[in-house]
């Protein structure tokens, strides 16, 4: 349990279930190292199970001034295998 996260917990239940209904949504999750951020993250992915595709990216300080990088990370989960480049 999450103890002192009741709101954060219903924030992302909210989350789930407005995806479950065809509602996009997103969710962007910031703060000091530590705090539980993966802790709250891994539970609304294990709320989620397989009824949502979940895909997610996490930005490093040496990508700052790479325009668009963590656009790129996101959406390169979303392309076919066939579709992405040779690595």
């Amino acid at each position: 349990m999450l103890h002192g996260r009741e709101e954060e917990l219903q924030a992302l239940s909210g989350l789930v279930s407005d995806t479950r209904r065809g509602q996009g949504r997103a969710l962007v999750l910031r703060g000091e190292a530590g705090i539980g951020k993966t802790a709250l993250l891994r539970r609304a992915v294990a709320e989620a199970g397989s009824a949502v595709r979940v895909v997610g990216c996490s930005g490093v300080q040496t990508e700052l001034p790479l325009a668009f990088g963590g656009l790129h990370q996101l959406l390169h989960q979303l392309l076919s295998p066939a579709a992405r480049p040779a690595a």
